[in-house]
C-alpha cells in the first residue's frame, strides 16, 4: 500500500509567522498533535507538534518541574522558554518548528514510511509533491489500515 492511499489529505498549515499560542488553538481545536508550517511560497519549512511545543532545555532546577509536564512531553524535555512565552505571546511557528523534515513523496511504500517512523523517532511523515505538503501519513494512519486489512480477511 502506498502513502497516498492512506495519508490525510491538506494537512492543516499555518504560517513561519504564526503564533504559539495560535497554533495551540489550533491544535486543540482540530484534535490534531502538529501543524504543517509552511514558507510564503507554500513550501514546507517544518512541523511544529505537542513535542516541540513541550520540550525542556538543559538540566538544573528545570528537573524539578511538576510529573505532569514530562507525561505531556512524552518523555521528552520541556521546552520553559516556549511556556514561559505562552503568556507573552511573543514566540513564533519558526522560533520552535522542528527543521528540516523527514518527508516522503505520495508514491512511498508504507513499510518505508513506517521504517522512517521508527529509524527517526518521529511520529508523522509529511507527504509532498514538488516541495509542496499534499498529505500527511501518522502513526494513526498507519494503525487504521492495520485494523481495515485485519477487518478484510476475517
Amino acid at each position: 500500500m502506498l502513502a497516498h492511499a492512506v495519508m490525510t489529505a491538506s494537512p492543516l498549515s499555518v504560517g513561519s509567522g504564526t503564533t504559539v499560542s495560535e497554533i495551540i488553538r489550533i491544535m486543540l481545536y482540530s484534535n490534531i498533535s502538529a501543524v504543517m508550517v509552511t514558507a510564503n511560497d507554500g513550501s514546507l519549512a517544518g512541523v511544529v507538534s505537542e513535542g516541540d511545543l513541550i520540550r525542556r532545555k538543559g538540566g538544573g532546577h528545570q528537573q524539578s518541574l511538576n510529573h505532569w509536564f514530562d507525561f505531556l512531553a512524552e518523555g521528552g524535555p520541556m521546552n520553559l522558554e516556549c511556556l514561559h512565552s505562552l503568556q507573552l505571546g511573543e514566540m513564533t511557528a519558526a522560533s520552535v518548528m522542528t527543521s528540516p523534515v523527514i518527508t516522503r513523496d505520495e508514491q512511498t511504500s508504507l513499510t518505508e514510511i513506517a521504517d522512517v517512523m521508527l529509524k527517526y523517532c518521529i511520529k508523522r511523515v509529511p507527504i509532498t509533491r514538488a516541495g509542496k505538503v499534499v498529505g500527511i501519513v501518522s502513526r494513526r494512519d498507519i494503525l487504521r489500515t492495520l485494523v481495515a486489512r485485519e477487518a478484510r480477511s476475517d
